[in-house]
């Protein structure tokens, strides 16, 4: 933006945030008008309740007050030591009670489906018939089932887990006032742009449980407390944070509720000065080496730096000095007189998601290839290298050796020479074993296989190692996303193969939808199908949309369903 004024265009730019702490100068870099609004149309109380059923909130008016929200005699412990469970269970039994809708917040998606399963027994609600007639019949998942069970006790769960259309039905069923699901249990995927009725919001955690372990910042918690008491639908709304004891509970008010935003940050770190650069100078076509540390400055990272420290541009300029011989030795750039400008092989590398240093494995490793020799499925494994793949998570039981069986999954599917590309860079053992996990999985993704059968296949056991469905989809739509980059840079390394880039147009196609190539047609039919009516379609010979036309109404309805083969037939359902 702020190059395009310079050449005289003066783009159009809004900016939104719902939750925003200082702006550290961020306006001030676009030079916009700052409009900060702290409004809420629905007054939302917010605070902390511990087990004793003390509840310290700050109330509508912005007072601090304590209640006693539950009676202490409530509060028992139901399983071998306390939980959380011993606090949600009456919690829920009273706001229920009362007519609330009730949103839970958990950490991971195997607390969110097994608070929806104690709920659904101990609130012993009626079931959401409406939400069960629309759920998807094929291709589901091992959460599937729970999800059914909870449903037919006015509960939901909704995480990565459940299949695209199932959790599309709990979100509208949840927002029907007579769909029946009364508590929704949610990771916080849900905590992200979702308007909902819940008058409630409980964090049963106050800290994420993943690789890093970190806690809740403050502006991810101010996200999910604000799904509660929404417009159209509640007067006002009610976040509740749980906390064991009363110090717990003050420190946790302090923190959380009492707290302010982060700061607005630059997402680049010193350490990504390359990849930094590389994506500048694929913008502009020459620049004059000199000139590359103004050019950072530009950017709001350069922008901080530079207000915080006057002479980073100088500490600056002797990195970038180095980088460009880099960018030279390596044919990402060459020189024009006394102008530096990239290469075709380094404006793919630039234009790409992936790292200064991915781009260079990868087109170390693709260089290897003999594209003219080479399946595109063999790339599924090759990108399996690089560092924005193992960044994504990967279940893998870290105990004892038995994951070492995922490199003969992959030499299986892929080829012995290919387990020595996904040795390569590796940290240790855990790191290989997950690169050939993730390999397998995707291969027998876009063949077509059951997703049931891929969780069981890959799970190591329930407790370590376990693959969900949303592992599957999270995997398989990150090898999708830096898949395209490796395609951008194949093409400009491999411009004498396009059936080499046709096939790999294909696999991104087949990454996106779980079919092989057999079914791929299918996804041209009129009516969006789930990756299992997709599947059904192709085992009944119906791999086309011809084929698809050629079925009769039975045998279509067998395969998608009544509801879809209306949309596919209208005029023939409606006269039958």
């Amino acid at each position: 933006m702020l190059r395009a004024r310079q050449r005289g265009i003066e783009p159009q730019l809004v900016i939104l945030s719902a939750v925003i702490g200082n702006l550290n100068s961020f306006d001030r870099w676009l030079d916009l008008p700052l409009l900060l609004s702290r409004d809420r149309p629905v007054p939302l109380i917010e605070g902390v309740l511990d087990r004793r059923g003390t509840f310290q909130f700050v109330d509508a008016d912005g007072t601090t007050k304590t209640e006693a929200l539950l009676p202490a005699q409530r509060i028992v412990q139901r399983r071998d030591k306390p939980g959380s469970q011993d606090v949600i269970v009456p919690l829920a039994q009273q706001l229920v009670a009362q007519g609330e809708k009730l949103l839970i917040f958990r950490n991971m998606r195997g607390p969110a489906q097994g608070c929806a399963k104690y709920l659904f027994k101990e609130l012993g609600l009626g079931p959401a018939t409406a939400v069960l007639a629309v759920l998807p019949t094929q291709d589901l998942t091992g959460a599937s089932q729970d999800l059914r069970e909870c449903l037919a006790g006015g509960t939901a769960f909704h995480n990565t887990n459940l299949l695209r259309a199932e959790r599309e039905a709990i979100e509208k069923g949840y927002r029907n006032p007579d769909g029946g699901i009364h508590v929704l249990v949610a990771t916080t995927t849900l905590a992200a742009g979702i308007n909902t009725p819940a008058s409630t919001v409980v964090l049963a955690e106050n800290e994420f449980v993943g690789e890093d372990g970190r806690q809740f910042t403050v502006a991810e918690y101010k996200n999910m407390a604000g799904r509660a008491g929404r417009l159209g639908y509640n007067e006002t709304g009610k976040a509740i944070i749980l906390a064991d004891t009363p110090m717990e509970r003050a420190q946790l008010f302090q923190r959380y509720v009492l707290g302010v935003p982060e700061d607005v940050k630059s997402s680049f770190q010193q350490r990504d000065l390359p990849t930094w650069t590389l994506r500048l100078l694929s913008q502009v076509r020459g620049v004059r080496a000199t000139e590359i540390p103004g050019l950072l400055v530009n950017t709001f990272g350069g922008y901080s730096a530079s207000r915080a420290n006057p002479q980073w541009i100088s500490l600056v300029e002797i990195e970038v000095t180095a980088l460009v011989e880099r960018l030279l030795q390596a044919g990402l750039a060459e020189r024009e007189g006394d102008l530096v400008h990239l290469t075709l092989l380094g404006r793919a590398c630039g234009a790409s998601s992936l790292s200064f240093e991915s781009s260079l494995r990868l087109v170390e490793l693709m260089k290897q290839l003999n594209a003219a020799q080479t399946r595109p499925t063999q790339v599924l494994a090759m990108v399996q290298v690089l560092d924005e793949m193992d960044a994504i998570y990967t279940p893998v039981m870290k105990r004892g050796r038995s994951e070492s069986v995922r490199a003969n999954d992959a030499a299986q599917r892929y080829g012995q020479p290919m387990m020595q590309a996904l040795q390569r860079y590796c940290r240790d053992d855990f790191e290989f074993w997950a690169r050939c996990k993730r390999a397998a999985l995707l291969y027998d993704w876009i063949e077509g296989t059951p997703v049931d059968v891929l969780e069981k296949r890959f799970s190591t056991t329930p407790f370590g190692g376990a693959i969900g469905y949303g592992n599957i989809i999270g995997i398989a739509d990150g090898t999708r996303f830096h898949l395209r980059s490796a395609h951008q840079i194949l093409s400009t390394l491999f411009p004498d193969q396009p059936e080499f880039l046709k096939g790999l147009d294909e696999i991104l196609q087949r990454l996106e939808f779980g079919l092989p190539s057999a079914a791929l047609p299918l996804v041209k039919v009129p009516v969006r199908l789930t990756r299992g009516q997709y599947l059904a379609l192709a085992n009944a010979g119906a791999g086309t949309p011809e084929g698809v036309n050629a079925l009769s109404d039975e045998r279509l309805r067998d395969c998608v369903g009544a509801a879809a083969t209306a949309l596919l037939r209208p005029k023939r359902e409606s006269t039958s």
